[in-house]
């Protein structure tokens, strides 16, 4: 069976006999708030207890990509392990599949004759750049699919 720790991602190989007993550990996923980014530790809030805690930025489960697409009062699920050598402690979070970002700046194209959508990018107000259709502009709300980085559509 192929094993990976959930703190370190490191994998290891193990076998096990018929008569083997495994230990089961509990892992929950809590509701959190993005605070801010100090260096590379992401500060997160729990809504219902005020808690703050931080987490490196590399326990995103999307990856350097999606702590990019971090913006303010974000919701972030956060996943806690329970051992009993160390209790309950955060070991990784992940940012909703889609979320709306206020478009900052569209990067106009020269007239063209094309056919089909015609893609500009767009800077979004955390400075992520991304490509959106012709018709967003500037001040637009989009919907933007967060582990393609994909504009989805306007909100309404």
């Amino acid at each position: 069976m192929e094993l990976q720790d959930i703190l370190s991602s490191t994998k290891t190989n193990e076998r096990f006999k018929s008569g083997d007993s495994l230990e089961i550990l509990n892992l929950s996923d809590e509701a959190y708030q993005y605070l801010y980014t100090i260096d590379d530790q992401i500060h997160l809030l729990n809504l219902e207890t005020f808690e703050e805690i931080e987490m490196p930025s590399s326990a995103c489960e999307g990856g350097e990509r999606s702590v990019s697409m971090l913006e303010d009062a974000m919701p972030i699920a956060v996943s806690f392990l329970t051992t009993p050598e160390k209790g309950r402690q955060p070991c990784t979070f992940k940012l909703p599949s889609n979320y709306s970002f206020t478009v900052q700046s569209v990067v106009e194209r020269a007239g063209q004759a094309a056919k089909g959508t015609v893609y500009k990018t767009a800077t979004l107000t955390n400075g992520s750049k991304l490509q959106v259709p012709e018709f967003v502009h500037e001040g637009d709300r989009i919907i933007v699919d967060i582990e393609s980085m994909k504009y989805m559509k306007r909100e309404l």
